[in-house]
């Protein structure tokens, strides 16, 4: 017997639980359907996911076709079918949960590591891809100049400190990590699909600009980081740096959304453009003094 139930929210690709019973091991797992023209970023995902799973970390893993394959292509998109990874979501205002979200991302980085191999070619450090997209895609000068800049800074800092860089989530919001409070160990961080190689930096900033409502949720994050990958200290001096790199990912992401008229994710093109500028603001002004660690 099978199940399928369409989850909400979503801004990059629609999900469905899928639920499949055999015998009396009742299994669920999840179909991820993204659009054909993210199909390479989101096959890069999967490899990385799958390397992360090889070596123990709950990663929502793609569970391969019986030709091997990781996705399929469809009209509508391509489409992987992905382990079902348990638990629950982060509460912001727990410090305990945001230590194991910290925990957490310090674990995935590990257990990826430097695994470019799974990463395509535009999507390594220095982030080829960024020049592309802030040449071509519809944006209003001040804001292309500003994101410009920011990738600009990202660029020198990293020549200059030489810090850790390896495979990155890209995405570690809230919703991307699971927690499993009877066996804390088996934290899992999923949804790989914006994966790519930068500073490890590149994380902690996504996660300071996607949690900026509760900002001491970093402090608490960074703290069970530490805990796990105490080398990060020292680079986190430059974190308001990589914020402004986040900030203009977001730029790109809002401004592509735009050319594309995705709505998708309960937005609208109104929202789309309100982001948009909300980006430019967080590319211009000063980074928030709680997000400078000492």
């Amino acid at each position: 017997m099978q199940s399928v139930q369409k989850l909400v929210g979503g801004w990059n690709s629609t999900t469905w639980l899928v639920g499949v019973s055999s015998g009396d091991e009742p299994a669920q797992h999840v179909a991820k359907l993204a659009d054909s023209e993210d199909g390479d970023a989101f096959r890069s995902g999967l490899r990385i996911a799958s390397a992360a799973a090889s070596r123990g970390f709950p990663s929502g893993a793609p569970i391969p076709t019986v030709d091997g394959c990781l996705a399929v292509d469809l009209p509508e998109g391509v489409l992987a079918l992905l382990q079902y990874v348990p638990g629950r979501s982060p509460s912001a205002v727990s410090d305990d949960d945001m230590r194991r979200v910290g925990v957490t991302l310090a674990r995935a980085h590990l257990a990826v590591g430097a695994e470019s191999a799974g990463v395509s070619e535009q999507h390594r450090w220095p982030w080829t891809w960024a020049d592309v997209c802030l040449q071509e895609l519809p944006m209003a000068s001040e804001i292309r100049d500003a994101a410009a800049r920011a990738l600009d800074e990202a660029r020198d800092v990293t020549a200059r400190i030489s810090p850790r860089v390896g495979v990155v989530h890209g995405d570690p919001g809230l919703e991307a990590f699971r927690l499993r409070d009877e066996s804390p160990h088996e934290d899992g961080l999923i949804d790989w699909a914006a994966a790519m190689q930068a500073p490890l930096l590149y994380d902690l900033a996504s996660f300071a600009v996607m949690t900026r409502e509760t900002p001491e949720s970093l402090t608490s994050c960074l703290e069970g980081y530490r805990h796990v990958a105490p080398d990060i200290s020292g680079e986190l001096r430059y974190l308001d740096v990589f914020i402004r790199l986040r900030w203009m990912c977001h730029a790109i992401y809002f401004a592509s959304r735009l050319e594309r008229r995705i709505i998708r994710g309960a937005a609208s093109e109104a929202e789309n453009r309100e982001r948009l500028a909300e980006a430019y603001v967080g590319l211009t002004k000063p980074v928030d003094p709680i997000l400078r660690p000492a």
